[in-house]
């Protein structure tokens, strides 16, 4: 929809443009969202800037020098500097842009939200995903100060690593900025900029050292056991919840997103639904029922649609519809086990790791994906998943 305080200005309510095959329309969204973006800003009286004016005369029979004269009028190609005349880098900078408009390798400058919104097109990540893109992005730009992604350069990328370094984890630091590379890799296809984030994520990784005393600090006094003995969970209306996590080494997204139709006979399915997405492909499972669940999914079964649907909480990011399963149980899972809703997964592994069960069997009973190609080989022994779980206690 056109903005209403521009309907006047160009005459018309609705965007529209033919669209032609499904991969036609996709192609042909970056460039629609730029000229709209750029009318917008005309319609209401904002400076349209010589890059986005060069955009707009696309592939033009004249000459390049010519383009950028017109673009940004009154920009010398030369300036004095210290007394010698010098190439003036904007005009030449405006220049190699001209060049790229005439042989159609660039065809828009993108916006945050042209960028956003090109990269989940492309992608179709979960709606999880893109939350963290648009938050990655935004606190981005608004530390480089640029009006737009294309502007920032590899020196404004490596200020906002150093800034990330003094306010979280490595690890943290890492997954922000492996999601502004991401961008950038469509920010490149799009306007043949510098990809101002290559490489960066691998600079994060911990040193030898770091890890060495991470993991050390991970395992001094951590324990996985819970301070409240399972039999005397009361006080919440998810103890059932808790118990699964307990028992069957589940997220607790996948936990909290089951619906009665998933409680089989005498397992539990994990699947794919458009309500609840899932980690990965890997996550795709069924899991044996233990012994020790029999009482509480008897109270379950038969249940039509979500069993917790109170515990589907939605925002909107970019408009999208960002979904989050059970979020707010971290305190009440505390507070009734002694244990966040995590430390079930880490304990369930634990112990089927001191009953000597196989790797891959671990991997594949809690839905990871395959740690080496080998890992992926072979079918899947139902009995032998059947005593896994049964051997948690």
């Amino acid at each position: 929809m056109v903005p209403k305080d521009c309907r006047e200005v160009l005459g018309r309510s609705k965007w529209t443009e033919p669209g032609g095959t499904l991969n036609q329309a996709r192609a042909k969204v970056p460039s629609f969202l730029a000229r709209t973006d750029v009318e917008i800003r005309a319609a209401r009286g904002e400076q349209i800037s010589p890059e986005e004016s060069l955009i707009r005369q696309g592939q033009q029979p004249m000459d390049p020098h010519e383009m950028v004269t017109q673009a940004a009028r009154g920009l010398s190609d030369y300036i004095e500097v210290d007394g010698q005349w010098v190439e003036n880098p904007e005009f030449v900078r405006l220049y190699e842009l001209a060049q790229s408009v005439q042989k159609g390798k660039t065809k828009e400058l993108l916006s945050t939200d042209s960028l956003l919104t090109i990269r989940r097109l492309d992608r179709e990540p979960s709606p999880r995903t893109f939350e963290g893109w648009d938050k990655a992005l935004r606190a981005f730009m608004a530390h480089s100060g640029k009006a737009r992604p294309g502007l920032c350069t590899k020196a404004d990328a490596l200020a906002y690593k150093d800034y990330l370094l003094a306010r979280m984890s490595r690890n943290s630091a890492k997954t922000q900025v492996a999601y502004l590379s991401g961008l950038w890799t469509t920010l490149v296809e799009r306007e043949g900029c510098e990809h101002i984030f290559k490489g960066l994520p691998k600079t994060l990784t911990a040193t030898t050292k770091q890890a060495a005393l991470q993991e050390t600090e991970a395992k001094r006094n951590r324990s996985f056991e819970p301070t409240t003995p399972i039999g005397e969970w009361e006080g919440s209306a998810y103890v059932d919840v808790f118990k699964l996590l307990y028992y069957t080494g589940c997220r607790l997204g996948e936990i909290a997103g089951l619906s009665g139709e998933d409680i089989h006979e005498d397992f539990i399915s994990v699947a794919w639904s458009d309500e609840r997405s899932l980690k990965t492909a890997h996550s795709v499972r069924d899991i044996p029922i233990h012994q020790e669940l029999t009482a509480c999914i008897e109270n379950l079964r038969g249940k039509k649609g979500l069993i917790w649907p109170q515990l589907r909480t939605t925002s909107e990011v970019g408009g999208i519809e960002v979904v989050r399963w059970g979020h707010n149980l971290s305190k009440p899972c505390r507070k009734v086990t002694g244990l966040k809703p995590k430390d079930f997964r880490d304990r369930f592994a634990t112990q089927l790791r001191e009953h000597d069960f196989n790797q891959v069997n671990i991997e594949r009973l809690m839905g990871h994906s395959a740690v080496d190609t080998n890992s992926s080989y072979g079918g899947r022994n139902w009995d032998r998943y059947v005593a896994m779980i049964n051997s948690i206690s």
